[in-house]
């Protein structure tokens, strides 16, 4: 957990040896399964005093996610992403580990494996506004990797109806005016609002950019560019190392029956991508513990077996009788794939709306666009949750 410290507090980061089918990159937004999550331990401390890094930077505006993301130049934690800690108002002070606000001015550092840069400033700022949603300045880089100008953007003016806040308890208080009666990140989940402050890696944001990134993928391996790129992972180019655009979570040593979308549940089971694309009951499912080999093998042997005679008996009957509806199911077949214009995913124009962005409230995205977006797609405002949606 990262700790909020005095100006003159130090941290050591170290990286982390990669296992097999274990994290390689420490996501912001996810860490690897553990039967408890541990709550963080920061704590805000008091502003810094004047010192030579203010007339470093000061060619640069603060309140833009590009300028703040060109402060950690030197950054020396190499676990904690500076894309996250940019999006999330951070810029580096260049002491130690020490990132500051460009907005309300707190401090954090001592930063920890599975921190959420995120997470952490609204939990010592909640009336910051740039962690409310409210008009402070604050330019955002687009998908594409750009800042976005003045004029493209608007602001809900009423205020967000809904505020994430996490880590309360009011043992975490650290002073009077921290209110801590709100809402963790596990208690949103449980009703189906999913944090998100945008992809890690956003320059790996679609299908084809992933699947673009596998042409030196060595042919020895089994596992195939397609479905990995499906299950959100592009390829570091370096051994078998892959990485998931948005939770920035990787993995290596991929055996031939492994199945990507179960790989990546299991290991980064809060993984937004994964959760609105394939759903909490199969991640749940995925981090069962799983039986003996033998007796599933078995099972399946047996299985095989009785469905040999009832697949040949069906094919003989099959053979006697005409297809009588064939043009029929044709027909019907290619309407399902017609979706009406005002269901349609405005990013892609192929899959159907199912993520509702928040505090904004517009549906506008499918699940495989929404977790590649960090603002919406109609007001463009930074959205901080989302939630899979079913249309009727």
């Amino acid at each position: 957990m990262s700790h909020v410290m005095s100006p003159n507090g130090v941290n050591a980061a170290l990286p982390v040896p990669v296992e097999k089918n274990r994290p390689q990159l420490i996501s912001s937004v996810d860490s690897p399964p553990a039967d408890v999550t541990p709550s963080s331990s920061t704590a805000p401390c008091s502003s810094l005093p004047q010192h030579p890094v203010i007339k470093m930077w000061a060619s640069l505006n603060m309140k833009s996610e590009a300028d703040r993301l060109k402060t950690y130049e030197k950054w020396p934690v190499l676990f904690m992403d500076p894309h996250a800690l940019s999006a999330a108002g951070f810029y580096y002070t260049k002491r130690d580990d020490m990132v500051e606000c460009a907005f309300c001015g707190v401090l954090v550092g001592r930063w920890e494996e599975g921190d959420d840069p995120f997470t952490d400033h609204q939990r010592w700022s909640p009336s910051c506004g740039f962690v409310r949603g409210f008009p402070v300045g604050n330019i955002p880089i687009n998908s594409d990797g750009h800042p976005e100008t003045q004029g493209s953007r608007s602001y809900d003016v009423c205020g967000p109806f809904l505020e994430f806040r996490p880590n309360s308890g009011s043992e975490r208080a650290v002073s009077s005016g921290v209110h801590n009666n709100l809402l963790t990140p596990e208690e949103l989940q449980k009703h189906g609002i999913n944090q998100s402050h945008g992809p890690m890696h956003p320059s790996y944001n679609t299908y084809d950019s992933r699947v673009r990134s596998y042409e030196n993928w060595p042919r020895s391996l089994k596992q195939k560019p397609d479905k990995l790129s499906d299950a959100g992972f592009y390829y570091t180019g370096k051994g078998d190392q892959t990485v998931c655009f948005h939770c920035g979570g990787g993995l290596k040593d991929w055996e031939e029956m492994d199945d990507p979308w179960v790989e990546h549940a299991v290991w980064f089971p809060k993984c937004v991508y994964v959760v609105l694309n394939k759903g909490r009951e199969f991640i749940q499912e995925c981090r069962k513990p799983k039986e003996a080999d033998a007796p599933v093998q078995d099972l399946k042997n047996l299985l095989g077996d009785l469905q040999k005679p009832e697949a040949s008996s069906s094919s003989s009957s099959s053979s006697k009788e005409p297809s009588l509806k064939a043009s029929t199911v044709q027909a019907e077949n290619s309407d399902e794939k017609v979706i009406d214009d005002a269901r349609v995913c405005q990013i892609c124009y192929e899959e159907e709306r199912g993520v509702l962005f928040l505090p904004c409230g517009h549906l506008v995205a499918c699940v495989k666009c929404a977790p590649s977006l960090s603002t919406c797609a109609v007001c463009r405002q930074r959205f901080t949750g989302t939630v899979r949606a079913f249309l009727s």
